[in-house]
Protein backbone atom coordinates (compact mmCIF):
# COMPACT_ATOMS: atom_id res chain seq x y z
CA UNK A 1 0.00 0.00 0.00
CA UNK A 2 1.32 3.34 -0.73
CA UNK A 3 2.16 5.36 1.95
CA UNK A 4 0.52 9.14 1.75
CA UNK A 5 2.20 11.57 2.63
CA UNK A 6 -0.28 13.57 4.90
CA UNK A 7 2.23 16.58 5.75
CA UNK A 8 1.85 17.52 1.89
CA UNK A 9 -1.97 17.47 2.13
CA UNK A 10 -2.79 18.64 5.93
CA UNK A 11 -2.94 22.32 5.50
CA UNK A 12 -5.28 21.89 2.15
CA UNK A 13 -7.28 19.72 4.58
CA UNK A 14 -7.75 21.68 6.94
CA UNK A 15 -8.59 24.58 4.64
CA UNK A 16 -11.75 22.29 3.39
CA UNK A 17 -12.98 21.89 6.91
CA UNK A 18 -12.53 25.23 7.44
CA UNK A 19 -14.42 26.30 4.70
CA UNK A 20 -17.32 24.07 5.76
CA UNK A 21 -17.64 25.45 9.18
CA UNK A 22 -18.02 28.83 7.39
CA UNK A 23 -20.38 28.06 4.89
CA UNK A 24 -22.06 26.65 7.23
CA UNK A 25 -22.77 29.61 9.51
CA UNK A 26 -20.02 29.25 12.45
CA UNK A 27 -18.41 32.30 10.71
CA UNK A 28 -14.93 31.76 11.00
CA UNK A 29 -13.74 35.15 9.62
CA UNK A 30 -10.88 36.27 7.09
CA UNK A 31 -8.78 36.73 9.85
CA UNK A 32 -8.36 33.09 11.12
CA UNK A 33 -8.70 31.83 7.09
CA UNK A 34 -5.79 33.50 6.08
CA UNK A 35 -3.92 32.28 9.06
CA UNK A 36 -3.77 28.84 7.31
CA UNK A 37 -0.73 28.38 5.00
CA UNK A 38 -1.49 28.16 1.22
CA UNK A 39 -0.66 30.75 -1.57
CA UNK A 40 -0.19 34.86 -1.07
CA UNK A 41 0.29 37.34 -4.07
CA UNK A 42 3.53 39.08 -3.47
CA UNK A 43 2.79 42.52 -4.87
CA UNK A 44 5.06 45.46 -6.10
CA UNK A 45 3.12 47.93 -8.38
CA UNK A 46 4.84 48.84 -11.56
CA UNK A 47 6.02 52.37 -11.97
CA UNK A 48 4.47 54.95 -14.02
CA UNK A 49 6.87 55.98 -17.27
CA UNK A 50 6.16 59.54 -16.52
CA UNK A 51 5.14 61.72 -13.05
CA UNK A 52 1.30 61.21 -12.14
CA UNK A 53 -0.72 64.70 -12.69
CA UNK A 54 -1.61 65.89 -9.63
CA UNK A 55 -3.32 69.10 -10.64
CA UNK A 56 -5.73 69.75 -13.43
CA UNK A 57 -2.91 71.82 -15.42
CA UNK A 58 -0.72 68.84 -14.87
CA UNK A 59 -2.97 66.86 -16.30
CA UNK A 60 -4.33 68.52 -19.06
CA UNK A 61 -0.08 68.78 -20.33
CA UNK A 62 -0.21 65.08 -19.66
CA UNK A 63 -3.31 64.21 -22.60
CA UNK A 64 -1.99 66.68 -24.64
CA UNK A 65 1.84 64.78 -24.90
CA UNK A 66 -0.25 61.57 -25.04
CA UNK A 67 -2.20 62.99 -27.75
CA UNK A 68 1.46 64.18 -29.27
CA UNK A 69 2.40 60.62 -28.88
CA UNK A 70 -0.57 59.13 -30.77
CA UNK A 71 -0.13 61.49 -33.50
CA UNK A 72 3.90 60.66 -33.74
CA UNK A 73 3.27 56.92 -33.57
CA UNK A 74 0.16 56.43 -35.64
CA UNK A 75 -2.11 53.86 -34.19
CA UNK A 76 -5.12 52.73 -35.37
CA UNK A 77 -7.69 56.14 -34.09
CA UNK A 78 -11.07 56.96 -34.63
CA UNK A 79 -13.37 59.70 -34.06
CA UNK A 80 -17.03 59.56 -33.18
CA UNK A 81 -19.81 62.05 -32.57
CA UNK A 82 -23.39 60.72 -30.46
CA UNK A 83 -26.33 62.86 -29.10
CA UNK A 84 -28.51 61.59 -26.35
CA UNK A 85 -31.66 62.94 -24.95
CA UNK A 86 -32.35 62.29 -20.80
CA UNK A 87 -35.58 61.53 -21.22
CA UNK A 88 -36.43 61.60 -17.93
CA UNK A 89 -35.80 65.56 -18.03
CA UNK A 90 -38.36 66.02 -20.57
CA UNK A 91 -40.96 68.11 -19.26
CA UNK A 92 -43.54 70.51 -20.76
CA UNK A 93 -45.01 73.86 -19.57
CA UNK A 94 -48.43 72.58 -19.76
CA UNK A 95 -47.40 69.29 -17.30
CA UNK A 96 -49.23 67.35 -19.75
CA UNK A 97 -48.51 63.46 -19.12
CA UNK A 98 -49.38 62.70 -22.44
CA UNK A 99 -47.96 65.20 -24.26
CA UNK A 100 -44.63 64.13 -22.34
CA UNK A 101 -44.90 60.49 -23.41
CA UNK A 102 -45.19 61.81 -26.98
CA UNK A 103 -42.36 64.38 -26.43
CA UNK A 104 -40.23 60.72 -25.30
CA UNK A 105 -41.52 58.81 -28.17
CA UNK A 106 -40.24 61.95 -30.65
CA UNK A 107 -36.87 61.98 -28.91
CA UNK A 108 -35.82 58.87 -30.40
CA UNK A 109 -36.29 60.24 -33.55
CA UNK A 110 -34.56 63.24 -33.12
CA UNK A 111 -31.43 61.91 -31.48
CA UNK A 112 -31.39 59.53 -34.54
CA UNK A 113 -31.58 62.48 -36.99
CA UNK A 114 -28.53 63.75 -34.77
CA UNK A 115 -26.87 61.44 -35.23
CA UNK A 116 -27.02 60.66 -38.52
CA UNK A 117 -25.90 64.05 -39.44
CA UNK A 118 -22.72 63.35 -37.87
CA UNK A 119 -19.79 61.62 -39.90
CA UNK A 120 -16.93 59.07 -38.33
CA UNK A 121 -13.57 59.55 -39.10
CA UNK A 122 -10.82 56.99 -38.52
CA UNK A 123 -6.75 56.67 -39.51
CA UNK A 124 -5.33 53.33 -40.34
CA UNK A 125 -2.48 52.12 -38.93
CA UNK A 126 0.39 54.35 -40.31
CA UNK A 127 -1.97 56.90 -41.01
CA UNK A 128 -1.65 60.75 -39.72
CA UNK A 129 -4.83 61.41 -37.87
CA UNK A 130 -4.29 65.14 -37.89
CA UNK A 131 -7.31 65.88 -39.73
CA UNK A 132 -9.23 65.35 -36.40
CA UNK A 133 -6.86 64.70 -33.67
CA UNK A 134 -4.70 67.49 -31.86
CA UNK A 135 -3.54 68.58 -28.63
CA UNK A 136 -6.29 70.26 -26.83
CA UNK A 137 -6.36 73.95 -25.39
CA UNK A 138 -8.05 73.82 -21.55
CA UNK A 139 -7.21 77.20 -19.82
CA UNK A 140 -6.28 75.69 -16.16
CA UNK A 141 -8.42 78.58 -14.59
CA UNK A 142 -11.46 77.02 -16.50
CA UNK A 143 -11.15 73.42 -14.56
CA UNK A 144 -13.88 73.26 -12.06
CA UNK A 145 -12.57 70.01 -10.75
CA UNK A 146 -9.87 67.05 -11.47
CA UNK A 147 -9.58 63.13 -10.53
CA UNK A 148 -7.43 60.67 -11.45
CA UNK A 149 -8.37 56.93 -11.08
CA UNK A 150 -5.49 54.23 -11.07
CA UNK A 151 -5.71 52.37 -7.68
CA UNK A 152 -8.09 49.51 -6.95
CA UNK A 153 -8.82 47.03 -4.07
CA UNK A 154 -8.49 43.15 -4.33
CA UNK A 155 -9.93 41.03 -2.31
CA UNK A 156 -7.44 38.47 -0.75
CA UNK A 157 -10.52 35.96 -0.02
CA UNK A 158 -12.90 35.92 -2.85
CA UNK A 159 -10.45 37.89 -5.20
CA UNK A 160 -12.63 40.27 -6.46
CA UNK A 161 -11.80 43.84 -7.87
CA UNK A 162 -13.23 46.47 -5.66
CA UNK A 163 -13.34 50.10 -7.26
CA UNK A 164 -11.40 52.63 -4.90
CA UNK A 165 -14.50 54.69 -4.19
CA UNK A 166 -16.11 50.92 -2.75
CA UNK A 167 -13.43 50.86 -0.23
CA UNK A 168 -14.26 50.15 3.48
CA UNK A 169 -13.27 47.47 6.39
CA UNK A 170 -15.37 44.98 4.66
CA UNK A 171 -15.36 43.30 0.84
CA UNK A 172 -18.45 44.23 -0.36
CA UNK A 173 -18.59 40.98 -2.26
CA UNK A 174 -17.84 38.39 0.16
CA UNK A 175 -18.29 40.46 3.48
CA UNK A 176 -14.86 39.35 5.02
CA UNK A 177 -13.01 41.88 6.90
CA UNK A 178 -9.32 43.42 6.79
CA UNK A 179 -8.89 41.53 3.38
CA UNK A 180 -8.82 44.27 0.77
CA UNK A 181 -5.28 45.16 -0.52
CA UNK A 182 -4.29 47.55 -2.61
CA UNK A 183 -3.81 47.26 -6.79
CA UNK A 184 -2.38 49.76 -8.65
CA UNK A 185 -3.93 49.34 -12.67
CA UNK A 186 -2.07 49.73 -15.70
CA UNK A 187 -4.43 52.69 -16.80
CA UNK A 188 -4.97 56.12 -15.57
CA UNK A 189 -9.00 57.53 -15.80
CA UNK A 190 -8.49 61.31 -15.83
CA UNK A 191 -11.77 63.07 -15.58
CA UNK A 192 -11.67 67.34 -15.85
CA UNK A 193 -14.67 69.17 -14.96
CA UNK A 194 -14.77 72.55 -16.74
CA UNK A 195 -16.73 75.40 -15.91
CA UNK A 196 -19.99 75.29 -18.46
CA UNK A 197 -19.85 78.70 -19.04
CA UNK A 198 -15.95 79.19 -19.61
CA UNK A 199 -14.20 80.26 -22.97
CA UNK A 200 -13.00 76.70 -22.46
CA UNK A 201 -16.56 74.97 -22.80
CA UNK A 202 -17.69 77.34 -25.35
CA UNK A 203 -14.11 76.13 -27.86
CA UNK A 204 -14.24 73.72 -30.54
CA UNK A 205 -13.11 70.82 -28.66
CA UNK A 206 -16.37 70.03 -27.57
CA UNK A 207 -19.66 69.23 -29.55
CA UNK A 208 -22.61 71.67 -30.05
CA UNK A 209 -25.47 69.74 -32.37
CA UNK A 210 -25.27 72.61 -34.60
CA UNK A 211 -28.37 71.08 -36.28
CA UNK A 212 -30.45 70.45 -33.70
CA UNK A 213 -33.23 73.66 -34.62
CA UNK A 214 -33.21 72.48 -37.87
CA UNK A 215 -33.85 68.59 -37.00
CA UNK A 216 -36.26 69.05 -34.07
CA UNK A 217 -38.28 71.46 -36.15
CA UNK A 218 -38.28 68.63 -39.03
CA UNK A 219 -39.24 65.94 -36.90
CA UNK A 220 -42.95 67.73 -35.82
CA UNK A 221 -43.61 68.25 -39.29
CA UNK A 222 -47.73 67.73 -39.03
CA UNK A 223 -47.57 68.00 -35.28
CA UNK A 224 -46.14 70.97 -34.43
CA UNK A 225 -44.44 73.87 -35.16
CA UNK A 226 -41.09 74.44 -33.21
CA UNK A 227 -39.00 78.10 -32.47
CA UNK A 228 -35.36 78.33 -32.18
CA UNK A 229 -33.95 75.69 -29.24
CA UNK A 230 -32.59 78.11 -26.31
CA UNK A 231 -29.54 76.29 -25.16
CA UNK A 232 -27.83 76.62 -21.03
CA UNK A 233 -24.75 74.67 -21.03
CA UNK A 234 -24.87 72.59 -17.57
CA UNK A 235 -22.00 70.67 -17.72
CA UNK A 236 -18.74 69.82 -19.30
CA UNK A 237 -15.98 67.23 -18.89
CA UNK A 238 -13.14 65.87 -20.31
CA UNK A 239 -12.45 61.82 -20.03
CA UNK A 240 -9.47 60.54 -20.68
CA UNK A 241 -7.82 56.86 -20.82
CA UNK A 242 -4.29 56.38 -20.90
CA UNK A 243 -1.74 53.02 -19.79
CA UNK A 244 0.47 54.99 -17.05
CA UNK A 245 3.24 52.41 -18.32
CA UNK A 246 3.46 53.48 -21.70
CA UNK A 247 1.57 56.82 -21.89
CA UNK A 248 -0.24 55.39 -25.01
CA UNK A 249 -3.52 56.83 -25.00
CA UNK A 250 -6.44 54.67 -25.35
CA UNK A 251 -9.70 56.98 -25.13
CA UNK A 252 -10.59 60.17 -24.36
CA UNK A 253 -14.16 62.61 -24.79
CA UNK A 254 -15.34 65.49 -24.85
CA UNK A 255 -18.88 65.80 -22.74
CA UNK A 256 -21.21 68.88 -22.94
CA UNK A 257 -24.26 68.71 -21.61
CA UNK A 258 -26.77 70.99 -22.09
CA UNK A 259 -30.53 72.22 -21.05
CA UNK A 260 -32.88 72.80 -24.18
CA UNK A 261 -35.88 75.16 -24.18
CA UNK A 262 -38.38 74.48 -27.23
CA UNK A 263 -41.07 76.85 -27.77
CA UNK A 264 -43.80 74.84 -30.10
CA UNK A 265 -47.17 75.48 -31.47
CA UNK A 266 -48.82 71.95 -31.28
CA UNK A 267 -51.04 70.73 -33.84
CA UNK A 268 -53.50 67.47 -34.85
CA UNK A 269 -54.33 65.51 -31.79
CA UNK A 270 -52.70 68.68 -29.33
CA UNK A 271 -54.09 71.47 -30.75
CA UNK A 272 -56.27 72.62 -28.03
CA UNK A 273 -53.21 72.62 -25.59
CA UNK A 274 -51.86 75.44 -27.89
CA UNK A 275 -48.46 77.10 -27.27
CA UNK A 276 -45.78 75.53 -24.31
CA UNK A 277 -42.07 75.18 -23.88
CA UNK A 278 -40.87 71.62 -24.18
CA UNK A 279 -37.91 71.06 -21.94
CA UNK A 280 -35.23 68.12 -22.11
CA UNK A 281 -31.51 68.00 -20.88
CA UNK A 282 -29.29 66.10 -24.08
CA UNK A 283 -25.14 65.33 -24.19
CA UNK A 284 -23.40 65.74 -27.38
CA UNK A 285 -20.27 64.00 -27.00
CA UNK A 286 -16.75 63.50 -29.11
CA UNK A 287 -15.69 60.35 -28.31
CA UNK A 288 -12.01 59.26 -30.41
CA UNK A 289 -10.41 55.77 -29.49
CA UNK A 290 -6.99 54.28 -30.31
CA UNK A 291 -5.70 51.08 -30.50
CA UNK A 292 -2.02 50.67 -31.04
CA UNK A 293 0.08 47.75 -32.46
CA UNK A 294 1.98 45.38 -30.29
CA UNK A 295 2.29 41.76 -29.22
CA UNK A 296 1.38 39.87 -26.04
CA UNK A 297 2.27 36.84 -24.86
CA UNK A 298 0.03 34.24 -22.61
CA UNK A 299 2.19 33.93 -20.23
CA UNK A 300 5.24 36.21 -18.41
CA UNK A 301 6.67 33.62 -15.96
CA UNK A 302 6.32 29.45 -15.77
CA UNK A 303 7.96 26.32 -15.35
CA UNK A 304 8.25 23.42 -17.22
CA UNK A 305 9.22 19.44 -16.05
CA UNK A 306 11.85 17.58 -17.90
CA UNK A 307 10.66 16.17 -21.04
CA UNK A 308 6.92 17.48 -20.74
CA UNK A 309 5.57 19.46 -23.52
CA UNK A 310 4.04 23.67 -23.46
CA UNK A 311 2.93 26.03 -25.63
CA UNK A 312 3.27 29.55 -25.49
CA UNK A 313 0.38 31.79 -27.35
CA UNK A 314 1.22 34.85 -28.93
CA UNK A 315 -1.49 37.93 -29.89
CA UNK A 316 -0.04 39.93 -32.39
CA UNK A 317 -2.44 43.41 -32.77
CA UNK A 318 -1.77 45.18 -36.12
CA UNK A 319 -4.53 45.90 -38.91
CA UNK A 320 -4.74 42.17 -40.22
CA UNK A 321 -2.81 39.53 -37.59
CA UNK A 322 -3.22 36.41 -39.81
CA UNK A 323 -1.00 38.62 -42.61
CA UNK A 324 2.12 38.73 -39.99
CA UNK A 325 4.03 35.75 -38.16
CA UNK A 326 5.94 35.20 -34.92
CA UNK A 327 9.40 34.70 -34.89
CA UNK A 328 10.26 32.65 -31.42
CA UNK A 329 13.85 32.39 -30.09
CA UNK A 330 15.02 30.89 -26.63
CA UNK A 331 18.43 32.86 -25.22
CA UNK A 332 19.26 29.38 -23.87
CA UNK A 333 19.21 26.51 -26.36
CA UNK A 334 20.87 24.23 -23.72
CA UNK A 335 17.89 24.11 -21.87
CA UNK A 336 15.09 25.31 -23.58
CA UNK A 337 13.86 25.69 -27.63
CA UNK A 338 10.88 27.21 -28.90
CA UNK A 339 9.52 26.12 -32.57
CA UNK A 340 7.79 28.47 -34.87
CA UNK A 341 4.49 28.00 -33.16
CA UNK A 342 5.61 28.06 -29.60
CA UNK A 343 6.04 25.07 -28.56
CA UNK A 344 8.66 24.23 -26.23
CA UNK A 345 10.53 21.62 -25.35
CA UNK A 346 13.43 20.85 -22.73
CA UNK A 347 17.03 19.15 -23.20
CA UNK A 348 17.82 17.28 -20.41
CA UNK A 349 19.04 20.31 -18.22
CA UNK A 350 17.59 22.26 -15.50
CA UNK A 351 17.91 25.87 -16.05
CA UNK A 352 16.14 29.13 -17.13
CA UNK A 353 15.21 30.65 -20.71
CA UNK A 354 13.77 33.51 -21.45
CA UNK A 355 11.43 32.60 -24.55
CA UNK A 356 10.86 35.73 -27.17
CA UNK A 357 8.20 36.05 -29.99
CA UNK A 358 8.25 39.39 -31.88
CA UNK A 359 6.83 40.55 -35.32
CA UNK A 360 7.75 43.45 -37.80
CA UNK A 361 5.03 45.70 -38.48
CA UNK A 362 5.11 49.26 -40.24
CA UNK A 363 8.80 49.59 -39.95
CA UNK A 364 8.88 48.44 -35.55
CA UNK A 365 9.70 45.52 -34.11
CA UNK A 366 7.31 44.79 -31.35
CA UNK A 367 8.68 42.12 -29.14
CA UNK A 368 7.23 40.15 -25.65
CA UNK A 369 9.09 37.70 -23.40
CA UNK A 370 8.63 34.79 -20.92
CA UNK A 371 10.97 33.45 -18.26
CA UNK A 372 10.48 29.93 -18.14
CA UNK A 373 12.39 27.80 -15.63
CA UNK A 374 12.50 24.10 -16.20
CA UNK A 375 13.01 21.88 -13.15
CA UNK A 376 10.73 20.29 -10.62
CA UNK A 377 8.24 23.12 -9.76
CA UNK A 378 7.13 24.07 -6.49
CA UNK A 379 3.54 22.90 -4.93
CA UNK A 380 4.03 24.05 -1.31
CA UNK A 381 6.29 25.28 1.42
CA UNK A 382 6.57 24.62 5.03
CA UNK A 383 8.60 26.36 7.82
CA UNK A 384 10.67 24.04 10.41
CA UNK A 385 8.80 26.20 13.12
CA UNK A 386 5.35 27.42 13.62
CA UNK A 387 5.78 28.90 16.77
CA UNK A 388 8.85 30.73 18.46
CA UNK A 389 9.19 32.15 21.72
CA UNK A 390 12.12 34.20 22.32
CA UNK A 391 13.61 37.26 24.21
CA UNK A 392 14.80 40.56 22.90
CA UNK A 393 18.26 40.53 21.00
CA UNK A 394 17.92 36.53 20.47
CA UNK A 395 18.31 35.06 17.20
CA UNK A 396 16.67 32.20 15.36
CA UNK A 397 17.03 30.78 11.57
CA UNK A 398 14.33 29.43 9.91
CA UNK A 399 14.41 26.53 7.05
CA UNK A 400 12.23 26.64 4.26
CA UNK A 401 11.08 23.51 3.17
CA UNK A 402 9.77 23.04 -0.13
CA UNK A 403 7.53 20.53 -1.33
CA UNK A 404 8.51 18.39 -3.51
CA UNK A 405 11.55 18.22 -1.86
CA UNK A 406 13.47 18.18 -4.94
CA UNK A 407 12.19 21.62 -6.07
CA UNK A 408 14.65 23.60 -8.70
CA UNK A 409 12.90 26.87 -8.24
CA UNK A 410 13.88 27.53 -4.41
CA UNK A 411 14.13 30.97 -4.54
CA UNK A 412 11.53 32.77 -1.02
CA UNK A 413 11.06 36.12 0.18
CA UNK A 414 10.74 36.79 3.98
CA UNK A 415 8.50 38.93 5.61
CA UNK A 416 7.15 39.84 9.10
CA UNK A 417 4.18 41.76 10.38
CA UNK A 418 6.01 44.27 12.95
CA UNK A 419 9.53 44.92 12.71
CA UNK A 420 9.18 46.38 16.34
CA UNK A 421 8.54 42.99 18.08
CA UNK A 422 10.89 41.15 15.28
CA UNK A 423 12.65 41.35 11.92
CA UNK A 424 13.71 38.93 9.60
CA UNK A 425 16.39 39.13 6.70
CA UNK A 426 16.27 37.38 3.02
CA UNK A 427 17.58 34.17 4.68
CA UNK A 428 15.36 33.48 7.23
CA UNK A 429 17.08 34.69 10.10
CA UNK A 430 15.05 35.97 13.15
CA UNK A 431 16.12 39.04 15.37
CA UNK A 432 14.30 39.49 18.57
CA UNK A 433 13.37 43.17 18.85
CA UNK A 434 11.03 44.19 21.40
CA UNK A 435 8.17 42.83 23.55
CA UNK A 436 5.23 41.41 21.33
CA UNK A 437 4.03 38.69 18.83
CA UNK A 438 3.77 39.00 15.47
CA UNK A 439 3.78 36.54 12.64
CA UNK A 440 6.74 35.85 9.77
CA UNK A 441 5.96 34.32 6.94
CA UNK A 442 8.02 33.30 4.18
CA UNK A 443 6.63 33.48 -0.01
CA UNK A 444 7.87 31.09 -2.59
CA UNK A 445 8.25 33.09 -5.99
CA UNK A 446 7.19 30.46 -7.78
CA UNK A 447 3.63 30.04 -7.01
CA UNK A 448 3.72 32.03 -4.55
CA UNK A 449 2.94 29.57 -1.91
CA UNK A 450 3.72 30.60 2.23
CA UNK A 451 4.18 29.68 5.52
CA UNK A 452 4.02 31.84 9.03
CA UNK A 453 5.64 31.29 11.90
CA UNK A 454 3.89 32.80 15.17
CA UNK A 455 6.84 34.63 17.03
CA UNK A 456 6.60 36.11 20.79
CA UNK A 457 8.72 37.96 22.14
CA UNK A 458 9.50 38.81 25.95
CA UNK A 459 12.00 41.41 27.40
Amino acid sequence: MKKINWKKYIYKIVIVVLIVFFVGGVGMGAANILSIEGTYELYTPENPLSPIPENGEQAVAYINSAISKALETKPFASMNESFSIDNDSIKNSAENEQLNAAVVLAADSIEGAVEDSFEAKEAKYGESASAFLAPVSISSADIEDFSIIYKYFKCSMCESHIDAEDYGEECPECGNKGTLNERFGDEYEIVLKIKPDSATAAGSIFPAAGSIDKIISGAGEGYYIAGNAEKTPLECLVYARINRLSDEIKEIKFEKKSGFNVPVALQGAYADIGNVNISAEATDRYSYSFTWAGISLDKHETTVELGSSEVLKATLICDNPIDYTAKWSSDNEDVLTVDEEGYLKTHKKFGDANITAEYEFNGVTYKDTCLVHVGVPVEGVDLNKGKLEMKAGETFSLVAEFDPKDSTNTKCYWFTNDESVAKIDENGVITAVGAGTTKVFVVTDFGNFYSSCEVEVTN
